[in-house]
């Protein structure tokens, strides 16, 4: 399913999207983490993950979002239902791809 099709309502504990919503394009994702936290249980957990930067645009035949700590934050600040509770960088371990970087976002339902 598409993340824009989610209809649920609290029926989730969890919902892993790992390198998955960074394919949406900035102005998409503020409604696609509203859809994911109405389908959060209260107090459920959404992990997610994105290239680590300022890009935003086509790559490789696909299109990528890439956050920062600061630009991440102004973006779950402005889903309220959703509270950061851990972010952290990563190293990529795929071989030939050292030099990427990844922010992995823990974030809870209030």
């Amino acid at each position: 399913m598409f993340f824009q099709d989610l209809n649920e309502t609290d029926v989730y504990d969890g919902i892993w999207a790992c390198a998955s919503i960074l394919h949406l394009p900035k102005e998409e994702l503020a409604a696609v983490l509203r859809k994911i936290a109405d389908a959060l249980k209260k107090k459920g957990m959404l992990y997610t993950s994105f290239k680590y930067g300022d890009f935003e645009g086509m790559r490789g035949g696909r299109y990528f979002t890439n956050f920062t700590e600061d630009t991440v934050k102004v973006l779950f600040d402005s889903v309220p239902a959703l509270q950061i509770t851990e972010l952290w960088i990563t190293g990529d371990v795929r071989p030939g791809r050292g030099e990427e970087r990844w922010i992995n976002i823990l974030a809870r339902r209030s």
